[in-house]
Parts: structure tokens; C-alpha cells; sequence
């Protein structure tokens, strides 16, 4: 949609979008919980990831500041958080999709919803996309298909066998902010409980991220904000690490409990543990250090350092993800080093591959929005500059 808009603000003309689903931006309608977190503040390429290039050079040409001056121009407000995450003022994702809706129809672009492209080629000089409704014809062809995450919007990965039609390659594809499945055993009696948590990844001893936000136990492992983050780093073997009391210090935390016990001598394992954290917690946290819930404070007071350190330092083993079907994004895709510096095909001229469909992914918090929009303008440009076109 912006690859498009901003092809029209150049002059081109004849611009059409093929769009599988009954209208266009139901993915990005649904972002950031509905809120629309279309960027953010702290905006560089050290937060991507890819194995075959960077986004850096697509970022330079086309930044955060660049984005939201284009928003704003089509009538939007947008302000950040404490995080820096950036929405529209009205927190509704469904309004920046309204924003581009609303200046392509007034720039002529051409929409064809519940048109599936099932193939395309280039032939006698031009591509050839085709659908049920028939073939299409143009001089250039972008491809901004998505990835494999959340198939129920469109995009369950036909995109990249688009993509092999003219050559090219992908890397291996995996969910990306996403749940994470963990050893169910470690967390019984836990789901539903909801919890402002440290978070941090460790792969053979290694610490790859650390997060801190709600933790939400499932019946699978774990889901909320901080392991979204979390997960654009983890992988099936990983340990998840978990800091149930991020505000206090290992040291209070036990003089807190060794105080109970001198006073409580005969108070219960599980009342001791009240008003420090989550009662379900602490039974499941009494149970991994096998403590008896009904044993007496007194009888494990010399225990407590073991207690304290599961309760800063909880280990959950990773055993998968929720998958593609429950994720926001798609690590991997087409070959960064197959693409040139606009983002157009080193194998076939006048193809240009965008968004999440090519093998960069962002963290948690607007960077795979402002990778979609940066990547589609920076086409756009490639575009228009080599039809003669000032963007």
C-alpha cells in the first residue's frame, strides 16, 4: 500500500494492487494489539535480524522521521510511550490503514480485492500475473506478499513460491513473536497467572536478550509482552530464565523470609512465601525446590538461598513455539545478497521484493511496521527514478 502510494505521489500512473482478502490492510488493521505501533523512538538497524544482509542502507534512505512526516502529511498524529513504541493518537491501528485507503483511492491507484495471484512469469518483455479473474500485465512487479505468521490475514508463505519462479532462494523460516512452549511440568497449576517478570534467553550458558514486562502462564509455557520479545531470539533447546521479583534484590528478598521465619518459626512454607509473591507461584516454586508446602518455616530455613535463587532465576527449558499460525512475524525469507540497494531482484529485472517476505525481521515494538513501510518506499524510489520519476 505505501510502495503504492508513494509511486503515485511521483506521477506514475496505471498502478494496481492484487489483493487476496475482501479489502486491503487487514494485517496491519490488527497491529500492536489493534493499537497500530507502527515504529519506534529508539529506531536503528541493531534491532533486525537476518543471516543474508541488513537493513541499514533501506533504513538510511527511509527512517522513522521519513515515515512519520509521510503519516502526518495524510492527516494522522502520532506520539511514543515510555518505550518509545510509536501510534496514532486515536489507538487504532484500523486508522492508519484508513490513512493510505483513503489517499490511494484519491490517487487513482487501482485495488482488486479477493484476486489470489497464483502465478507469475515475465514474458515478451513483461510480467504476467495470474488469477481466477484472469491475467495481468505490467512493466514492473512488486511482490509484498508477507510471510508465513498469521496465515488467517493472507499471508501463509505463497509469496516466497512467487519469488522461487524467477530464482530466487530462502532461508530456513521460523515464528517470531510469538508464544514459547516449555516443559509443562515446571509450571503446573500456573496458567492464567499473569505477572510483571525479568525475562532472559540463555543458549549453552550465553545470555542472547533480557526483557522485563508481564509473563502470562498458558497450559503450552508462556505467553505476554516480555516473551514476545523475548522469542525473536529463542529457539527450541534454549532456557528461559525468569525473575519473578525484578524490583528487589536477591539479598532483601532473603532477609525478608529468613526475618519471617525467626518470628514465624512455625509457620507454613506456603504462608511464608504471602505478601512477598503470587501464592501459585510460590506453591509451584515450594514444589520445584521440593518443599513441602505445609512444612514448618522454621525446619527450611537453611533451604531459603535455594528458594530465593529459583525465585530470581527460575529455569524453564524451551521446547518450541505456538507457531506460525499464532505469530506476528516470520524470521527468515528471500536472500538479502540476491536483492540490490532498492530492493529490486539481482536475477530478474524490474522485480522487486518488499516487507517481511525477504529475510529480515525486527524485535517487539514497530520495527517489522517501519521495515515495511521503509522497504516499500525504498523500492518505490528504485522505481520511480528508473521511469524517470522525481521522489
Amino acid at each position: 500500500m505505501f510502495c503504492a502510494l508513494r509511486l503515485a505521489e511521483a506521477g506514475v500512473r496505471g498502478i494496481a494492487i492484487a489483493e487476496r482478502n475482501d479489502r486491503v490492510g487487514k494485517k496491519l488493521s490488527a497491529t500492536g494489539n489493534g493499537q497500530g505501533n507502527i515504529t519506534n523512538e529508539n529506531m536503528s538497524a541493531a534491532h533486525y535480524f537476518s543471516t543474508t544482509g541488513s537493513a541499514e542502507r533501506v533504513l538510511q534512505k527511509f527512517g522513522k522521521e521519513d515515515l512519520l512526516f509521510s503519516l502526518q502529511e495524510l492527516g494522522g498524529l502520532f506520539f511514543a510511550d515510555e518505550r518509545g513504541r510509536v501510534y496514532p493518537a486515536s489507538r487504532q491501528a484500523a486508522s492508519v490503514t484508513d490513512l493510505l485507503r483513503f489517499a490511494l483511492a484519491r490517487r487513482g491507484v487501482k485495488i482488486l480485492t479477493q484476486t489470489k495471484i497464483s502465478r507469475v512469469s515475465f514474458e515478451g518483455g513483461a510480467f504476467v500475473a495470474e488469477a481466477e479473474q484472469g491475467k495481468y500485465v505490467a512493466e514492473k512487479l512488486v511482490l509484498a506478499c508477507g510471510g508465513k505468521a498469521s496465515p488467517h490475514f493472507g499471508s501463509d508463505g505463497c509469496g516466497y513460491l512467487l519469488a522461487e519462479a524467477f530464482g530466487h532462494t530462502c532461508t530456513k523460516l521460523s515464528p517470531s513473536l510469538v508464544q514459547l512452549k516449555t516443559d509443562k511440568s515446571l509450571i503446573r497449576g500456573l496458567k492464567g497467572i499473569r505477572t510483571d517478570c525479568e525475562v532472559w534467553v540463555l543458549r549453552e550458558k550465553r545470555e542472547l536478550c533480557r526483557y522485563r514486562g508481564d509473563v502470562l502462564f498458558t497450559d503450552y509455557g508462556v505467553s505476554g509482552d516480555a516473551i514476545f520479545r523475548a522469542s525473536a531470539f529463542a529457539r527450541e533447546g534454549d532456557v528461559l530464565k525468569i525473575d519473578f521479583l525484578p524490583q528487589f534484590t536477591y539479598d532483601i528478598v532473603l532477609r525478608i523470609l529468613q526475618n519471617k521465619c525467626e518470628n514465624y518459626p512455625y509457620m507454613s512454607a506456603e504462608d511464608l512465601l504471602r505478601c512477598v509473591m503470587n501464592s501459585a507461584i510460590g506453591r509451584n516454586l515450594l514444589r520445584v525446590c521440593d518443599l513441602p508446602h505445609e512444612a514448618k518455616s522454621a525446619d527450611i530455613k537453611s533451604r531459603l538461598a535455594a528458594l530465593v535463587r529459583a525465585a530470581k532465576g527460575f529455569s524453564l527449558p524451551l521446547t518450541g513455539s505456538a507457531g506460525f499460525e499464532n505469530a506476528q512475524v516470520t524470521k527468515g525469507g528471500v536472500r538479502m545478497d540476491e536483492l540490490d540497494e532498492t530492493m529490486m531482484s539481482k536475477k530478474q529485472k524490474g522485480l522487486y521484493l518488499i516487507g517481511e517476505l525477504v529475510d529480515i525481521d525486527g524485535e517487539c515494538g514497530g520495527y517489522n511496521l517501519q521495515w515495511a513501510f521503509s522497504s516499500g518506499a525504498v523500492a518505490a524510489e528504485g522505481i520511480a527514478k528508473r521511469g524517470g520519476y522525481a521522489i
